[in-house]
């Protein structure tokens, strides 16, 4: 098996690793470029814009022990250097540039370690994750931050055991437990950590003993167990497991997270139809339940019996899941799916793509497929990014995804609203209730508008989303 990817020393190594890096960084600013002109959005307010807490260091400090105190406190800092929308998105693109930095390097310590070869299978990974228009929500909307701020930190983790692999310092088998607590700072999904590595384990096994392994990882269980004795502790991390609990029975969360499945592998994945609010019902019609039940289980047996003969696509596999796991799976979320939880899962489906064109037998063929699909993807971020323009572009954006989606429309009518445009405000409450008879915030903004909701709701038919052109 071939060993882990190592640092060479050779002047031209080195020149070609800068100029691999400075690609890559130059594709993920240039994909999400628009993005530095968003403006805060939906989350934003409750979690940003209008939260005290994260308005000064000082006001930080006074709020802990809370929830997710490194994410709250990247906001804070934010606010004390570079305060209102650029500087917020500014530092979620540096966030961005530098996951995908640490993918490829990441990348270029296991894919070898896995069957491929690192020289062309890790560039072409990571360019995939740099402009794949599900990481959009991490740039442009501002606390979108949460997945790719631990995400970091996480890579980190893994990469810092990576080096320790290849070159045995002490400093780096030190490291790594301690980025993984700092990212579970950040974001409680960040418990995968250990598991990725008993999935490396078991597709690229090594011939290290299990006292070795049991000192290697000794700093990640104490971690696990620290972590988990904070979200038992910390009242709001109480509060929010409890609030989880409760917002559905198990039942109905799995069928949920079936359809789930569905909804993210057929839309965002492929580079399509995202949206900041997919609506639950469409995403519970994404496909039978049972289907996408049985369709796991036929990829988990793949990957299983792959682990062996291909263990880079048994690995890949078996990240995609991994990585959804803790957002999708059987712990109950307020939102069935959201396109930014695909942002690590992305790197299985890119080890998947970036192996098979490393199997082609012509390297030019596989370089210029590998640079259209980038480029595809890339032009798909772009014009995704644009959306985040303003509030009214992006809800429009929604609606045209998902028309029956009635708190899209509400959304809707309240940018309008912002706008001073009150007419079209009313209409998109009234498409809301076409939708939703019942919506409890459509009904109330109608009533602030002075327009009782009584007054002839609008018919589905009526509300085609090219007819509501944004201003």
């Amino acid at each position: 098996m071939p060993a882990f990817d190592t640092d060479l020393a050779a002047p031209s190594v080195r020149r070609s690793q800068t100029h691999i890096a400075a690609a890559l960084v130059l594709a993920a600013c240039v994909a999400h470029a628009p993005a530095l002109t968003a403006v805060f959005q939906f989350d934003d307010y409750a979690v940003i814009v209008d939260n005290p807490s994260v308005h000064s260091l000082a006001a930080w400090w006074a709020s802990m022990p809370g929830i997710r105190p490194l994410l709250k406190l990247s906001y804070a800092l934010n606010h004390a250097l570079w305060p209102g929308t650029s500087g917020f998105h500014a530092a979620n693109m540096l966030v961005h540039v530098t996951n995908t930095l640490l993918v490829w390097r990441l990348s270029r310590h296991w894919l070898p370690h896995l069957g491929l070869p690192a020289a062309s299978a890790a560039p072409l990974a990571a360019l995939l994750f740099a402009v794949h228009p599900a990481t959009t929500e991490t740039v442009a909307y501002a606390s979108g931050r949460s997945i790719s701020l631990a995400a970091l930190f996480m890579l980190a983790a893994w990469l810092a055991d990576a080096r320790h692999v290849a070159s045995r310092p002490a400093s780096w088998s030190i490291a790594s437990p301690l980025l993984f607590a700092v990212a579970l700072g950040v974001r409680e999904t960040s418990l995968v950590v250990p598991l990725a590595f008993v999935l490396l384990a078991l597709c690229a096994p090594t011939h290290s003993s299990a006292g070795e392994r049991l000192r290697r990882y000794a700093g990640h269980a104490l971690v696990v167990l620290i972590g988990t004795g904070c979200f038992v502790i910390v009242p709001g991390y109480v509060r929010f497991f409890a609030t989880s609990l409760a917002t559905r029975d198990a039942a109905d969360q799995l069928a949920g997270q079936l359809g789930a499945q569905a909804y993210l592998a057929t839309r965002p994945l492929l580079g399509a139809h995202t949206n900041i609010d997919p609506p639950a019902q469409a995403i519970l019609d994404s496909a039978p339940p049972m289907f996408v039940a049985v369709l796991l289980a036929v990829l988990a047996i793949a990957a299983w019996r792959l682990r062996r003969r291909v263990p880079w696509a048994a690995f890949a596999i078996g990240w995609y899941v991994l990585m959804l796991a803790p957002s999708n799976s059987l712990l109950p979320r307020l939102d069935l799916a959201n396109d930014r939880h695909l942002y690590l899962a992305l790197l299985g489906p890119a080890w998947i793509v970036a192996g098979t064109l490393a199997r082609l037998p012509s390297r030019r063929l596989a370089s210029v497929l590998g640079v259209a699909l980038a480029g595809a993807l890339g032009i798909a971020t772009w014009q995704r990014s644009l959306d985040y323009r303003s509030e009214s572009a992006l809800w429009m954006a929604s609606v045209a995804a998902a028309p029956a989606n009635a708190r899209a429309w509400t959304n809707l009518g309240y940018a309008w609203r912002r706008l001073g445009d009150r007419e079209r405000a009313h209409d998109a409450y009234l498409c809301a209730l076409a939708f939703d008879r019942r919506n409890e915030q459509a009904i109330l903004n109608l009533d602030a508008l002075g327009k009782p909701a009584v007054a002839r709701p609008r018919s589905p038919r009526a509300c085609a989303p090219e007819a509501f052109a944004a201003p």
